[in-house]
C-alpha cells in the first residue's frame, strides 16, 4: 500500500512536536487535526491526502508538512488530541471518572466521524502504519484509566489487592465489546449498571490478586 509521506520539495523548518501551543500557531494546529479528524472518518487512512486537509482546514500544505512530515504523525496526533479531553477526568469518586470516561467515549464512537474512524481502525488494521497508531492509542486509554483506578485505590474505593487489569478489562471491554462490535446502544444507565456491578464484586474480594 502506498501511502503520502514525503513532503514536498523545500526549506525544512523547526516544527514544533505535540499540540501543545498558542496564539496563531494554536489555531492552525487545531484546525489542521480537526480537518484530520473529519477526514480520516470519511475516506479512512489509506485514502487519507494531506490535500485534502489542507482544502479542508484552510491551511497551506507546505505548512502541514513542515509539522507534520509524515501522515502518520499527522493521524496520530490527530486522534491524540481527539482523546486529550478524558486525560483531565477527576470526578471526586471512582464510579464518576469511570462514568464520564465511559460516555465520552460512546458519545465520540456515535457521531458520524467517530463511526468512521472506528470502522478504519478494524478495517485497516492489517496496514503497519495504523496497527502502531492503533497500539499506541490503546497503551495511552491503558494507562490513564489504570491511573484513574489507582486513583480508586488511594480514596480507599477499592481493595489495595484488587486486580486492576482485571476490572479494566470487564468494564472497558464488556461496553466496547456491545458498542463497536455488536453494533449496539450503550444508554448511560447501562453503563453505570455494568460499572457497579463490577465494582461491586471488586469490593467484595472477586477480584483479588493471587497470592
Amino acid at each position: 500500500m502506498q501511502h503520502e509521506s514525503t513532503p514536498p520539495p523545500g526549506p525544512r523548518t523547526r516544527r514544533t512536536e505535540g499540540t501543545r501551543v498558542h496564539g496563531r500557531a494554536e489555531r492552525v494546529v487545531s484546525a489542521v487535526l480537526t480537518a484530520t479528524h473529519e477526514e480520516l472518518g470519511r475516506v479512512g487512512y489509506g485514502a487519507l491526502r494531506i490535500e485534502d486537509v489542507a482544502a479542508r482546514s484552510g491551511v497551506n500544505k507546505t505548512t502541514i508538512y513542515r509539522r507534520w512530515p509524515t501522515k502518520s504523525e499527522l493521524v496520530a496526533a490527530s486522534l491524540r488530541a481527539a482523546n486529550e479531553e478524558q486525560e483531565a477526568v477527576d470526578t471526586g469518586t471512582l464510579r464518576g471518572d469511570l462514568l464520564a470516561v465511559v460516555m465520552r467515549s460512546v458519545r465520540l464512537c456515535q457521531t458520524p466521524t467517530g463511526r468512521g474512524i472506528v470502522r478504519m481502525l478494524q478495517m485497516e488494521r492489517a496496514d503497519p502504519e495504523v496497527e502502531a497508531i492503533s497500539r499506541a492509542l490503546r497503551d495511552r486509554r491503558q494507562q490513564r484509566n489504570t491511573a484513574m483506578l489507582e486513583r480508586g485505590i488511594t480514596r480507599g474505593e477499592l481493595p489495595a489487592d484488587v486486580n486492576l487489569e482485571l476490572i479494566h478489562d470487564l468494564i472497558f471491554g464488556g461496553i466496547f465489546t456491545r458498542l463497536i462490535q455488536r453494533g449496539e446502544d450503550v444508554s448511560e444507565d447501562y453503563a453505570a449498571a455494568a460499572i457497579d456491578t463490577v465494582l461491586a464484586g471488586a469490593r467484595a474480594g472477586a477480584a483479588r490478586l493471587p497470592r
